[in-house]
């Protein structure tokens, strides 16, 4: 008989994991609190914090779903509006909208003596709660959910404006104004640089006093994420780093004052080169933490004594929280041992099983609670592929309760050395390898005498040498998709016209 399979959330990772679903006989119902697809990359929706100049960070040839390529003749990089064009078109390929259930918020999901699921559920134009029972649960709600606030003395006083980055959208209306963006994410420095264009002067608010590491979408003419599967494998991520970081000093030479004092490969690198642009101009100043919001002249006082007068607006752009308040919150953090063991050192703290399964509780999920050098989109699907083959019985069976909790100790163990400590390294993987250890499970990973036995020696040597798709997932093993080939001979057409030829690969 058919499991059924609950799934909170219809953003990205819902969608794919909707249509892995349908892929392997299974029946899905997913809950999404608003009226369409897309999650957070709905820019129309309230609760959407894309603006409008947004483009994604990962190219299309890394960030594609690896059986629907995203067109090739599409732009390197996506703007929001292509990026909601092709989550339309993959919804609509997959015909995945007859299995979401929208405007509906679930209030409570718990589990049974029979160890299946209730969720509790409302739809918005109804006042009646409902109940319904499924085998699983697989929460997709996503880690931009609830805006972080900082705390600083005075917030409450200060006569300016004060916003999150979830509510911004463009900078002309904040035209002629004197704006402090606070943080330094990606959100934080695009904000910036785009309200350079319209305010009368731009300052960034850095917590710690010094700049991330920051890179460009191309480098010496080459796409930034355009890896081949050999240098990812071959070339330890330490030499790879310390080449970057040279590319990027290059490129820039970072004020020795504002220049990140950790290496590249223990941070998060942010994609954003005009920043430099504009520091260098002096319309973005960068400024260290908030000591003092003050409420005469609109003021700001900062850690090292300087004080900013006439603030118009700050917009506070330091993150989110996730929500899964439906749940208890143990089934997530592990419980009150975990959070007194990790929790100082890594804030958004989670106890999952490859970041996917809370050992106590096997048969309940979470997809897409991850960060990475790497496209998220492409380790949803993964994820999901994942999971619902672990529902099925196609892969082996979870490890004990006990070793999948030694797992999770010895991740965070490792992450204590390489990372920094913060709250986005708790949910930190490795790309490559992740991607590489769960295809392998799935039995989807593009073993190289496989692929000559399949294809050939000289479609190998693409594989090997040429960028490093998602696509490589579905070429071999249980839910191959037969357009895998082409497409990434289509991927990788101009770069490799002289490692190979049309001929030689179709032959």
């Amino acid at each position: 008989m058919p499991k059924h399979i609950a799934i909170i959330g219809a953003g990205i990772s819902g969608l794919t994991t909707i249509k892995q679903c349908l892929d392997n006989d299974l029946i899905p119902i997913c809950f999404e609190q608003n009226s369409s697809v897309g999650g957070v990359w709905k820019s129309e929706e309230s609760h959407s914090p894309v603006y409008k100049s947004v483009l994604t960070n990962t190219s299309k040839e890394m960030s594609t779903f690896s059986d629907f390529p995203i067109p090739a003749d599409w732009p390197t990089y996506l703007n929001h509006s292509q990026i909601e064009k092709y989550i339309e078109m993959y919804t609509e390929k997959f015909n995945l909208l007859p299995h979401i259930k929208f405007n509906t918020t679930v209030l409570k999901v718990s589990i049974l003596p029979d160890k299946r699921w209730k969720v509790k559920y409302i739809i918005q134009c109804e006042r009646e709660e409902k109940e319904e029972i499924f085998d699983f649960v697989i929460v997709c709600s996503g880690l931009i959910r609830k805006p972080r606030w900082p705390e600083y003395k005075g917030m409450n006083l200060f006569k300016g404006e004060q916003m999150h980055s979830h509510k911004y959208k463009r900078a002309v209306d904040f035209e002629n104004k004197r704006v402090l963006v606070v943080g330094c994410g990606s959100s934080a420095l695009d904000i910036a640089v785009e309200l350079t264009q319209a305010v009368s002067q731009v300052y960034l608010s850095i917590r710690k006093g010094k700049l991330p590491w920051i890179t460009p979408r191309f480098i010496n003419d080459k796409v930034l994420d355009h890896t081949s599967r050999f240098s990812a494998h071959m070339i330890p991520p330490s030499i790879r780093g310390r080449r970057l970081e040279n590319n990027i000093m290059k490129s820039f030479p970072y004020p020795s004052h504002l220049k990140p004092t950790d290496p590249l490969i223990a941070s998060y690198p942010i994609v954003n080169f005009e920043i430099f642009q504009c520091l260098t101009a002096g319309r973005v100043i960068v400024k260290p933490n908030i000591k003092e919001l003050k409420s005469e002249n609109k003021q700001i006082e900062f850690v090292d004594g300087t004080v900013l007068e006439d603030i118009d607006v700050v917009i506070y752009s330091t993150g989110y929280n996730f929500d899964n308040s439906f749940l208890e919150e143990h089934i997530f953090t592990g419980g009150c041992e975990v959070e007194q063991e990790f929790g100082k050192d890594f804030h958004r703290l989670n106890w999952l099983y490859k970041l996917l399964f809370p050992p106590k509780y096997p048969n309940i999920a979470f997809i897409g609670f991850t960060v990475g050098a790497g496209a998220i989109w492409p380790v949803s699907e993964m994820q999901a592929r994942y999971v619902i083959s672990h529902i099925k019985g196609f892969i082996k069976p979870l490890p004990s309760q006990s070793e999948m909790e030694k797992s999770i100790r010895n991740s965070y163990e490792s992450i204590r050395k390489k990372y920094c400590r913060s709250a986005r390294n708790a949910l930190r993987i490795n790309y490559v390898l992740y991607m590489e250890t769960l295809s392998k499970e799935i039995g989807c990973y593009p073993y190289f005498y496989e692929i000559i036995k399949k294809f050939g020696f000289r479609f190998w040597k693409l594989i090997m040498f040429g960028t490093f798709t998602p696509i490589h997932y579905r070429l071999l093993g249980r839910n191959s998709w037969d357009g895998a080939r082409e497409a990434v001979t289509l991927y990788n057409k101009d770069d490799f016209k002289q490692l190979l030829n049309e001929k030689s690969i179709n032959s």
